[in-house]
């Protein structure tokens, strides 16, 4: 007996090389919580050309082993996630895509009033791709579920997390973007619009992206404008220009815009040209000299894109404007203009004309009372006449004329001028 069984095991030997084959193994992916006690890896086992995938669940005390063979090289093992899961990566891919959706606006506020355009976002999503994100993010804690259906941290932090998510971009398949632009608009704006937005870094032609622009008329929006955007612009130019030459106490300015009426010559117009046309009213008070009207009505122009052949109007008014009470003018300002009164005196009697002249420009610029501007138009006079500037003086002194007929020193004056 003894010699057979010795001679059994020696014609057995041939079938040990099954047995050699060594079991490489490859963990493919593995997630732990709470110390190791909720996990799941997936192990790649290979034993010659037999290849088998491990999923070993664990949850608290609970542990499964399930095998899976490959048998071709295109294989797919479905996961059933739990609901809480799938929902808050539906939250995170359109968290995702109006976050783009609010890098884009951005980037055309910078060209564009925003009331006059609206931007859409469409994400095309590989779902393979989704899947695999969604199974890596799976939620193992025993209170994932209820985590999740509660805010997380703000939409704008979900945003800003979600840009930089590496595995979700890549799960995007093409991204469209919408544009709707207001008719007011030139052309060339749409023609930029369809060179800016490619040229950003999201955009991928190769694999399908596409941005369309689409025209139509936008409804006015909360003010009357059309172009509330665009009036807010020239107000500001304006202003900064106007109190450069008259104290901002004695102008009122405003720009309106409106369409152009259709006719054959807009018809044909240059895609830079715009059917929008603005008017610009200007009130001066009566205080602020007649030579400004000329001097604005040629360096207004100049300051905006006024255009007269479009149907731009510059018409500048002239007002009395009422008196302001002493209890508006701050301690400052009535102190300034008191200095400035004698300093204008004083160059006045020590014959340094040039320098009053200055004092008094700047006093024009400060005073608010009818009599302290009349006070200095007339001391400026003065010292125009005193430099032998006759039509300097005579332009002061008719001017106060019109503004005070009864004052009898003005009238001896000019009397003594002409």
């Amino acid at each position: 007996m003894v010699s057979a069984l010795g001679g059994c095991t020696t014609t057995e030997d041939p079938v040990e090389p099954v047995s050699e084959l060594p079991v490489k193994k490859k963990v493919l992916f593995n997630q732990r919580t709470d110390g190791g006690k909720n996990s799941v890896t997936v192990i790649e086992e290979a034993q010659g050309n037999n290849i088998i995938l491990r999923v070993v669940l664990q949850r608290g005390d609970l542990q499964s082993n399930l095998i899976h063979p490959i048998d071709s090289p295109n294989f797919v093992i479905a996961v059933p996630l739990q609901d809480a899961t799938s929902k808050r990566l539906s939250l995170k891919t359109a968290a995702f895509e109006q976050s783009l959706k609010l890098d884009i606006d951005q980037l055309l506020s910078r060209y564009l009033s925003p009331e006059r355009f609206n931007v859409s976002v469409i994400i095309n999503w590989d779902k393979k791709l989704l899947q695999e994100v969604q199974l890596k993010n799976l939620p193992l804690a025993a209170d994932a579920s209820k985590a999740d259906t509660s805010d997380d941290d703000g939409d704008s932090e979900i945003s800003e997390r979600l840009k930089r998510n590496h595995e979700l971009k890549e799960a995007l398949k093409s991204v469209q973007v919408g544009v709707l632009l207001d008719n007011t608009l030139p052309e060339t704006q749409e023609q930029f619009l369809m060179k800016l937005i490619p040229a950003q870094e999201f955009y991928n032609a190769d694999r399908g992206d596409t941005v369309s622009v689409e025209r139509t008329s936008f409804p006015k929006p909360f003010s009357d404008s059309i172009a509330p955007y665009e009036e807010q612009i020239v107000r500001r130019k304006l202003n900064e220009l106007l109190m450069k030459y008259i104290a901002k106490t004695d102008f009122v300015v405003n720009v309106k815009f409106s369409l152009i009426e259709s006719n054959k010559n807009n018809k044909n117009a240059s895609p830079a040209a715009s059917n929008i046309k603005m008017a610009i009213n200007l009130l001066l008070d009566e205080t602020v000299l007649p030579s400004v009207d000329t001097f604005l009505k040629e360096v207004i122009p100049l300051a905006i894109n006024f255009d007269k052949k479009r149907g731009d109007t510059l018409s500048i008014i002239r007002k009395d404007f009422p008196e302001r009470s002493v209890n508006s003018i701050s301690p400052e300002q009535r102190g300034a203009l008191k200095e400035y009164r004698a300093k204008i005196l004083e160059a006045f009697q020590t014959g340094d004309y040039v320098v009053g002249l200055e004092w008094a420009a700047k006093g024009l610029k400060v005073a608010v009372k009818r009599s302290d501007k009349i006070f200095i138009l007339k001391m400026k006079g003065s010292l125009h006449f005193l430099l032998e500037e006759k039509e300097e003086a005579l332009e002061m002194w008719e001017h106060v004329q019109r503004l005070d007929p009864k004052d009898e020193e003005v009238r001896q004056m000019l009397d003594n001028l002409e």
